[in-house]
């Protein structure tokens, strides 16, 4: 028996949810990168990071032209699937989904949705959940038994990445009741309630000073993530076309970066894991300077 006949709350993409949902993917992008990285090392006894560990050979232009193909086949193959499944797990539960793409404050999308139905809560989880697991097993599974396909480690990075608004919504519905009903649209997702809930309890309240502060100081840090790793694709075209010599910032064990450059071509790779804790203790510190400059 489906709850309520007016949405207690209704997720749309304003520009605030929309830097938060960019936020939580550049932060699953890079955890995740991290992990598979390590997981692919230790799996296949390589000592080097491959996940961030990117070379081109230029005498071989062919090798350029893969890499462009790489970059662009592997995302758009990997997104397809994953709203293809979300269309599958709608109609398991009684929906007739409808797929698209878009572009909202510059931020392009692809979506599937099934209007004017509403699934139960746990219903929903499952819809929403279902592409994360599925392509994400499927990936590491190979990724195990096929070490010459390092590939597949980014279907299950960029996967989990574009799922970042799938799981801020999925985290919020774990915390309601099973009584509440959701339906899903395509400018946003409505939640519905029984007379009998609690409004005041539910996870759709403003948050108190400190979390604003701590919220304010992560959009900071995913920033600067974000800016790593955007450069992070720039910077082997920069120091090329600037022929800079190899160099490597910190040590073996400790690598910030580590440019190399020689007659064969250049490479760049670095330690993700390392980039993570140095931005967590960033963070974590201008917060504390900030709530202690505010008593």
């Amino acid at each position: 028996m489906f709850s309520g006949d007016r949405p207690i709350h209704i997720f749309r993409l304003t520009p605030a949810l929309a830097l938060r949902w960019s936020s939580l993917s550049i932060i699953l992008f890079v955890v995740t990168a991290a992990a598979i990285s390590t997981f692919y090392q230790v799996i296949h006894g390589y000592k080097r990071l491959w996940i961030f560990d990117a070379a081109v050979y230029s005498e071989q232009a062919w090798q350029i032209m893969l890499f462009l193909v790489y970059f662009v086949a592997i995302p758009l193959g990997t997104f397809i699937l994953h709203e293809l499944i979300h269309g599958l797990a709608f109609i398991a539960f009684g929906g007739k989904p409808r797929s698209g793409v878009g572009i909202e404050y510059f931020l392009p999308y692809a979506y599937t949705t099934a209007p004017r139905r509403r699934f139960s809560r746990n219903a929903f989880l499952v819809i929403s959940l279902t592409p994360l697991f599925i392509v994400n097993a499927a990936a590491i599974l190979l990724l195990a038994v096929l070490p010459q396909a390092p590939w597949l480690g980014w279907i299950a990075i960029l996967n989990t990445a574009g799922a970042s608004g799938d799981i801020w919504i999925a985290t919020l519905l774990l915390r309601c009741p099973r009584s509440v009903t959701v339906e899903d649209r395509k400018t946003g997702v409505a939640i519905y309630a029984p007379a009998d809930v609690d409004t005041r309890s539910l996870p759709f309240r403003q948050r108190d000073k400190f979390k604003s502060t701590f919220r304010k100081w992560l959009d900071l840090t995913v920033l600067v993530l974000e800016l790593i790793v955007f450069v992070s694709f720039l910077l082997p075209i920069l120091f090329d076309l600037l022929n800079v010599p190899s160099f490597m910032v910190g040590t073996d064990s400790l690598q910030l970066l580590n440019w190399e450059n020689s007659a064969k071509g250049f490479g760049i790779s670095f330690n993700p894991w390392l980039w993570i804790a140095i931005a967590t203790v960033l963070s974590l510190v201008g917060v504390l300077f900030k709530s202690m400059g505010d008593r």
